[in-house]
């Protein structure tokens, strides 16, 4: 394992040496038009610094192409759902629960956080035919909060593992039996699984939200969970040991991101956390670009508040400590995009080229490549998404401008200490 780590990062930084040198050229004839440090700002943030983290993640993930197999296990296992105001979708949650072909006991907790609406009767509808093996419940949880509401499902758990399930989220049949039989045999303290956009068709947002999902979020949890160091074991769909959740103390009442910031105090005392790509589940994605701006803001929100609650240094391990040092790094990445590749974008539609030019048709080129590979291994897995043309060209041309936009009001919101969402 540290062997590949080394020589990915190892390369990739031969590769940024090569490209460091060919860039002073470049940087010598901009700075005739434009102040030097700006002008480095902009070619560190949009060339230098991507190249060499997208290189080493992808050379790593070549190098752990093989998919580990995992003896079954069938112990019990309790799945929470937390659910407020969800009667359009509960019962798809819950039915996907109840139609798992695992070979253990599985104990539905639905945690009707405050609903106003019929969650908790459509959820126990859909519990009316749930086969002998399976059994559901409703907790209502009258103080809104979802941290609040999965630390009250916590104490309801008397099983050595239990899952999370987003309400909006359904379940491939083989899911559980993938990520329990990964957890048990790691011996994790949690696994993220695969998540694919469930609603692709309900809109262009959601369609180019796919791409984001199957490519980049897929191949950086590969990545991190290589080293046992995912970094975000995310709520919509995660196994979790149950005595080192509690050990932990749970999911923090006072955070947006608490998925995030739990992963990172389990990873803080020493724990694992993995990923399984074979245990898939269906999302559903914001279909507006209002909802994908308040989405994405908010992890930005969280993944700061992760990095205040556990400094990459107080981490656990030297892999834990440097994915999470290379997240503030996304930070300087949406910056120089929107600072210096927007407007060199439209600079070069004035025919002026400092920033975009033919090399970053060239550079297209290469990232299409780099996608057909995370793309070809998705497909690999066996497991059916939905693809959408429409949707490609747009996450290529424009996912990363709402991205980083979305992202920097999240920035902004954590500084300022403003809860907006």
């Amino acid at each position: 394992m540290k062997a590949k780590f080394i020589l990915s990062v190892s390369l990739a930084a031969v590769w940024l040496g090569v490209s460091a040198h060919f860039a002073v050229r470049w940087a010598r004839a901009v700075s005739q038009f434009l102040p030097a440090p700006y002008v480095w700002w902009v070619i560190i943030g949009i060339a230098l610094l991507p190249g060499f983290l997208m290189s080493a993640m992808l050379l790593s993930n070549l190098m752990h192409l093989r998919l580990s197999r995992y003896p079954h296990t069938c112990e019990d296992v309790t799945v929470l759902i937390c659910a407020r105001n969800e009667e359009n979708c509960i019962a798809r949650a819950v039915r996907s629960v109840l139609a798992q072909r695992y070979a253990g006991r599985i104990r539905v907790i639905v945690l009707d956080n405050a609903s106003t609406d019929a969650t908790a009767r459509r959820a126990m509808r859909a519990a009316a035919r749930a086969p002998r093996s399976r059994s559901v419940e409703v907790v209502y949880c009258a103080k809104p909060g979802k941290a609040r509401a999965l630390n009250t499902g916590l104490e309801l758990v008397r099983t050595a593992h239990f899952l999370t399930l987003d309400a909006d989220t359904v379940l491939d049949p083989n899911a559980v039996q993938r990520i329990m039989d990964h957890i048990a045999a790691r011996k994790s303290a949690c696994t993220a699984g695969n998540l694919f956009v469930g609603n692709a068709r309900a809109s262009l947002i959601a369609a180019m939200q796919t791409y984001d999902y199957l490519l980049s979020i897929a191949a950086v949890k590969r990545y991190q969970g290589s080293y046992r160091s995912t970094l975000v074991a995310q709520g919509a769909f995660s196994a979790y040991c149950t005595r080192a959740v509690r050990e932990a103390g749970g999911w923090p009442d006072d955070a947006l991101g608490e998925d995030i910031v739990l992963t990172y105090r389990l990873l803080e005392r020493g724990w694992a956390s993995t990923y399984e790509p074979r245990a898939a589940a269906y999302t559903d994605v914001p279909e507006t670009l209002h909802g994908f701006f308040r989405q994405r803001g908010r992890w930005a929100f969280g993944m700061l508040e992760g990095l205040a609650a556990v400094p990459p240094w107080r981490q656990g391990s030297f892999f834990a400590c440097w994915f999470e040092s290379v997240n503030p790094l996304v930070i300087v990445l949406d910056l120089a995009y929107l600072t210096g590749f927007v407007p060199g974008v439209v600079l070069a539609l004035h025919g002026i080229c400092w920033f975009v030019g033919v090399l970053t048709l060239v550079m297209l080129a290469v990232n299409l490549q780099i996608y057909a590979t995370m793309y070809a291994y998705q497909r690999s897995l066996g497991i059916p998404f939905r693809n959408s043309l429409a949707g490609f060209v747009c996450f290529l041309l424009f996912f990363q401008f709402f991205q980083s936009a979305a992202a920097l009001s999240g920035y902004a919101a954590w500084l300022c200490r403003r809860r907006k969402w």
